[in-house]
This record gives structure tokens, C-alpha cells and sequence, in this order.
């Protein structure tokens, strides 16, 4: 991890926060810039002690995780002059880089299947289940089948925690984390997004069918 800023000796319990960030940040890299690592980690978990992300459940300490990565992120690189469309890309390679290893295991399987798409959608939907419950996306399964899968969502934890500490233009680095899956996957999947939520609206629906030959 390329650190610049001092920092006295973390606690036990600190240094545990921090962890959660690690396996995030060793993939943050900017072309042409200095990143402070360092920096985005403390300050995230100090977001992390704010949010009480200790007394958390496993979802909502995974969507923390997430959001507040992105938004320190976001912010340290902003303090460094670096453009947000920049920004966004080093952050979202980042978070792809993260999972990359899981994400490979199930592509592998998706394209050894009959049916790519349909294995596919069997692979992450439980994975969308999980971590866009209906508490917080009010997620919706409009129709599921082995060609379409479209779902919706009417609320975005992601949208609250950014309205809440005043950065909305966060949103749609969150909206790209979200679409991770489908970039990995663009040689067999399609997917039409209509994403309200950056713009302040009330619902996101993602519309995924198999990619048409050319």
C-alpha cells in the first residue's frame, strides 16, 4: 500500500476497521498520480466509528464498506486535483479488482454452460438477493427468464448514504459498481439500465437479455 500520511500507532480494534479497506485500496491505482492511501483509510474509518459499523449486520457492513471506500476515495483524489471522471475510473477498477478472483470462478462456468446467460443469471441472482434486499433497495424480480431478467429497485442505499453526507455526485460511482457484472460479462449479456436515482429520482430497473450476434 503506497502510504504518505503519518499516523500514530492504530488500536486493535481500529486496525480491525481498517482491514475491511485493505483488499480494496491494494487495487487503487491513478496513472500520472501519487495516491494517499493511508489517508482514505483513516478517514474511512472514521466514517466506519461514525456509522458504528461494528454493530452492523453482514449486509449492511458490506454496503458500508462499499459506499464509504468510494467516498473517501473520491474525496482524497478530489484534494489531489485528480478530475472525477478520472476518479471514478481508478475507484471502480478498484472494486472490480476486488472480486475479480469470484467473478472469474462463475464466468468460467457461465461460458462452459449450454446457455451462458441463463447460468449466468442463476449465479448472480442470489448474489443481487443478498446484498440489494428489499429493506433496503425494496428490490423487485419483474420477470426472470432464460431470456430476460429484469429487476427493479425503488429505494437506494447507496443514494441515502451520499445524500447524507452531501455528495451526490457519488451516486453514479456507486451506479457503476453495480454494473461490474455485466461489464465483465458484455460478450454474452446486454443490459439497458435506467437509473433515476443519480438524478434524484425514485427507481433503478436493470434489464438484462443475451448479447445478439452481429
Amino acid at each position: 500500500m503506497n502510504e504518505k500520511t503519518e499516523e500514530s500507532p492504530a488500536s486493535p480494534d481500529t486496525e480491525s476497521m481498517g482491514k475491511r479497506i485493505d483488499p480494496i485500496l491494494e487495487h487503487l491505482e491513478v496513472e500520472g498520480a501519487e495516491v494517499d492511501k493511508a489517508l482514505i483509510r483513516k478517514r474511512f474509518i472514521d466514517i466506519w466509528e461514525y456509522e458504528k459499523g461494528d454493530t452492523l449486520d453482514a449486509e449492511e457492513q458490506y454496503l458500508t464498506t462499499v459506499a464509504a471506500f468510494i467516498y473517501n476515495a473520491h474525496n482524497v483524489l478530489d484534494d489531489a486535483n485528480i478530475r472525477m471522471d478520472k476518479a471514478r475510473v481508478a475507484i471502480v477498477s478498484a472494486l472490480a479488482a476486488w472480486k475479480k478472483p469470484e467473478r472469474d470462478k462463475l464466468i468460467e462456468k457461465e461460458k462452459a454452460s449450454e446457455n451462458p446467460f441463463k447460468t449466468f443469471v442463476e449465479n448472480h441472482q442470489p448474489e443481487v438477493d443478498t446484498t440489494h434486499t428489499w429493506k433496503h433497495f425494496l428490490l423487485d424480480h419483474k420477470k426472470v427468464e432464460e431470456k430476460n431478467w429484469v429487476y427493479k429497485m425503488k429505494r437506494c442505499w447507496f443514494a441515502e448514504f451520499y445524500i447524507r453526507f452531501g455528495r451526490t455526485d457519488y451516486i453514479q460511482t456507486a451506479c457503476a459498481f453495480d454494473k461490474i457484472p455485466w461489464d465483465a460479462r458484455e460478450d454474452y449479456v446486454d443490459l439497458k439500465l435506467s437509473n433515476l436515482f443519480a438524478q434524484l429520482g425514485q427507481v433503478c430497473q436493470f434489464d438484462y437479455k443475451p448479447k445478439k450476434d452481429k
